[in-house]
């Protein structure tokens, strides 16, 4: 498969931001107060460590094939009371932090599906986006369950 010169740019764009992703939550799962959150902010790293593979796969010419299995979004018990403790509010910069850092992934990916001419590739760049914006309401629900939105 032949990317052109703008499609090969933002392949690279998307793995840099992959592997900020992967980095922002290994870093931030070394910085949470919640044990919780610590295992939330490490499962997000594996699944960006498979977007990244998956892009360089595609780089490669190999367009991976899309997983059909909807994986179940996690409940998350309340640690947090109503009161802004100092680890409450660290773990709430956390949050927002890579909540921030979701939304604009996803924005890069809805670029990305438009940018590429080869359907297979625009499928699973679509397919990635869906699990960025998953992500995205992951945080929410974090955030939600322990009043920090």
């Amino acid at each position: 498969m032949e990317f052109t010169e703008k499609e090969r740019n933002m392949l690279e764009e998307l793995k840099s931001h992959e592997k900020l992703c992967i980095e922002k939550y290994k870093r931030h799962s070394e910085c949470a107060a919640d044990e919780q959150l610590k295992s939330l902010f490490n499962g997000l790293s594996e699944e960006e460590k498979e977007h990244l593979d998956s892009l360089e796969q595609i780089s490669n010419g190999t367009v991976p094939p899309l997983s059909s299995e909807d994986k179940p979004l996690p409940v998350f018990t309340a640690k947090y009371k109503a009161v802004l403790s100092p680890e409450k509010t660290a773990d709430m910069y956390l949050c927002s932090d890579v909540l921030s850092g979701e939304k604009h992934v996803s924005c890069l990916y809805d670029t990305a599906v438009f940018e590429f001419r080869d359907k297979n590739v625009r499928d699973f760049l679509n397919h990635i986006q869906k699990d960025e914006q998953t992500h995205g309401k992951i945080i929410y629900d974090y955030m939600a369950a322990n009043g920090m939105y």
